[in-house]
């Protein structure tokens, strides 16, 4: 029998269940799938950042007209595919959205690499926007559903660190990849035709999303946990509206602001970072493709693997110390911290210098990664964490994808006017992004202490 815990507010009666939690080993096969899904996801996205010089060379295009590939061309339709799909997640099968969602970036990726212009390669990184869309607001929500608070933490930021998994072999397996391609003397796929060695990259991300899907159909329904229940109308047990949505969210704002836009400020200082660190070490130092990817590869790999795992410990350990903003404070504290040395690092003139010191630098960067998802997850009835995890997609990647990958490209074209100068760029938008979202995260903290004691207890 499960036991509830019910409070009556108003015209609203609040059931969360505390069990229903599937066995722990099909919760781990569950992570382990969307932890995969999630790796490709990130390998089809960033592979782009190696390809920097082919692509603008072919195509003849500056470093900002490039830069709209990576950034707006795929985050501003990713954003708002998100909307819709993360409603979807909240109502129906969470598992056919994620299936769809793998197949079809998958799909797009793989028609990047047989693009004959730059207007075909924008509208295929657009599809690939669509299709990844569906796949965190879903992914969240079975997590949640399938992990105890206990464990939720760890079993969040494990599903993030996909992201460091994911950029890492990007530059790793596709600067191997496109060397490989490069040294091939013409290359001819069946029904494909002649391939450039930058298209053939493509190609080869792209192909093992579709053997994924297969996989992907284990993943079983977890019952929905958090649920909020209304007196007046039992539709509103399926989800709410994306106005009731955004009006939950707006009565919180000095929570959901802060965090969103925070968190848009270190996204805009690490994707800009990752999107543009490889060219810059081929720029700068002289590196090859597979030399730059491979030494940035894996720096993502593994310092920020360390990095994204670090953060549910830290958070853990100030919350036996009494802290009920825990997960917030850890993204301050490491924000902070990683302020100094992600300026510094693009600066010191050698590569063997950059690439040491990138090694703390983006250990301490990544660490909001996994933290951030949960903290809002968790002060969040199960009816709106899809349409809620959504929203923060569309801020966050908006602001940190698009922006943060187009204003290094703006700075370095723009403002210093200086292909080489690609390092001041960087240097740049870290010294200004890392202290302004420390900032937000500090004036958030009072407000987050609040909705935590709200949990369970929502006015709806």
């Amino acid at each position: 029998m499960s036991e509830v815990t019910t409070c009556t507010a108003d015209t609203s009666e609040i059931t969360v269940p505390n069990d229903g939690y599937p066995p722990l080993g099909v919760a781990g096969l569950s992570l382990g799938l969307l932890f995969t899904a999630y790796v490709l996801s990130f390998l089809d996205r960033q592979v782009l950042s190696l390809l920097v010089g082919p692509i603008r060379d072919q195509f003849g295009i500056s470093d900002f007209q490039f830069s709209l590939l990576q950034g707006a061309g795929f985050a501003v339709i990713y954003t708002i595919a998100g909307l819709p799909l993360g409603r979807m997640a909240d109502r129906y099968s969470r598992r056919v959205i994620i299936m769809g969602s793998v197949f079809s970036w998958s799909l797009a990726t793989v028609i990047c690499g047989v693009s004959k212009s730059y207007s075909q390669l924008f509208l295929a990184r657009m599809a690939v926007g669509v299709g990844e869309a569906g796949l965190t607001p879903s992914a969240y929500s079975i997590i949640t559903d399938s992990f105890r608070p206990n464990l939720l933490g760890y079993a969040l930021s494990f599903y993030k660190v996909g992201v460091t998994v994911g950029g890492g072999l990007a530059l790793v397996i596709g600067g191997a990849l496109y060397d490989y391609f490069n040294s091939t003397p013409q290359l001819s796929v069946p029904f494909l035709g002649t391939l450039e060695p930058w298209q053939a990259t493509f190609v080869a991300v792209g192909v093992p999303g579709f053997l994924l899907c297969l996989f992907l159909g284990l993943i079983p329904e977890p019952e929905r946990k958090g649920v909020a229940v209304s007196k007046v109308s039992s539709t509103m047990e399926a989800g709410f509206s994306l106005k009731q949505a955004l009006g939950f969210l707006w009565q919180r704002k000095r929570v959901y602001g802060p965090l969103f836009i925070g968190s848009s400020c270190i996204s805009i200082a690490s994707y800009g970072s990752a999107a543009w660190y490889p060219e810059m070490l081929t720029r700068n130092y002289g590196l090859s493709k597979s030399e730059a990817g491979s030494a940035f590869g894996m720096i993502y790999l593994v310092a920020a693997t360390l990095g994204v795992m670090f953060g549910p410990w830290l958070a853990a350990k100030l919350e036996r110390r009494g802290h009920k903003d825990a997960y917030v404070r850890t993204i301050l504290y490491t924000s902070l911290a990683a302020a100094v040395p992600s300026t510094v690092a693009p600066l010191l003139g050698s590569a063997d210098a950059t690439i040491g010191l990138l090694w703390p630098t983006v250990f301490l960067g990544m660490t909001y990664l996994g933290v951030i998802a949960v903290s809002f997850q968790i002060i969040t009835p199960n009816q709106l964490r899809g349409q809620t995890t959504a929203i923060y997609i569309f801020v966050t990647n908006i602001l940190g994808m698009a922006v943060g990958t187009s204003i290094l490209a703006a700075f370095t074209d723009f403002l210093f006017q200086d292909d080489q100068s690609l390092n001041y760029s960087i240097a740049t938008v870290n010294a200004i992004f890392y202290p302004l979202g420390a900032a937000l995260f500090w004036y958030c903290l009072p407000a987050y202490r609040r909705s935590v004691e709200e949990v369970g207890n929502w006015k709806l």
